[in-house]
């Protein structure tokens, strides 16, 4: 049979490499706990009687060795748990191959925590009875609208006023130029004729010099 220590190396690289709990004795904890106190109590008596003996100092070192190597198997174990019991709570399997008896209890109380912090700050995630939707409150009845008042007798609408003419001007050719366009029609423009023009048209004459406005409106001549 191999000795604690030795034995302690050999579990922690199957627990190193394995990606679920590896097969460890029964008795890991309380064994490997009683074999370390005895370690410490080994190496400070040697160390109480010969502080500067190779002995007392080869037994620390072992202590401190063997301490390191439980540590690790504790953590990769721990970890491993935390995983399986995080599944667990959202649904995965809740079997645990190779857990001690002591690790199966904090399995389970980790994953009670789990899936009752689930339960009380997010129990949207949790799956809940389907109620049947509520039916509607009946609409009220529509009121009844009121009569319309009758229709007042009215006298015939006043006639809409006509718009006015558009101003004009009269305006006497002063100089024989092109024809000139108004409206749809082409107006010859020769001198001394008398125009009628809209008041636009006629600025346009005079300040052309093609026209002089007249203050009269009894033209002598025109079209």
């Amino acid at each position: 049979m191999a000795d604690p220590f030795s034995q302690l190396l050999e579990w922690r690289r199957a627990e190193a490499s394995a990606r679920v709990l590896s097969k460890i004795s029964p008795e890991f904890y309380v064994g490997t706990t009683r074999y370390l106190a005895e370690l410490r109590r080994s190496y400070e008596v040697d160390l109480r009687e010969n502080p500067s003996g190779r002995k007392g100092e080869i037994s620390r070192q072992t202590y401190q060795r063997a301490s390191q190597v439980a540590r690790d198997i504790l953590e990769a174990r721990a970890q491993k748990l935390l995983s399986a019991a995080f599944q667990a709570s959202v649904g995965g399997a809740r079997d645990l191959p190779n857990a001690l008896a002591e690790e199966r209890a904090m399995f389970d109380e980790i994953l009670s925590t789990l899936v009752g912090f689930r339960r009380d700050c997010a129990p949207y995630l949790e799956p809940g009875p389907t109620t049947a939707p509520t039916a509607p409150p009946p609409a009220p009845p529509l009121a009844t609208p009121p009569a319309s008042p009758a229709p007042v007798a009215r006298g015939p609408a006043p006639p809409q006023p006509r718009n006015p003419p558009p101003a004009t001007a009269y305006v006497r050719i002063v100089r024989t130029t092109r024809p000139l366009e108004l409206g749809s029609e082409t107006v010859d423009l020769r001198e001394d004729d008398i125009l009628s023009l809209p008041l636009d048209a006629a600025k346009l004459l005079v300040d052309g010099k093609v026209a002089e406005a007249l203050r009269t409106n009894s033209p002598a001549k025109g079209r």
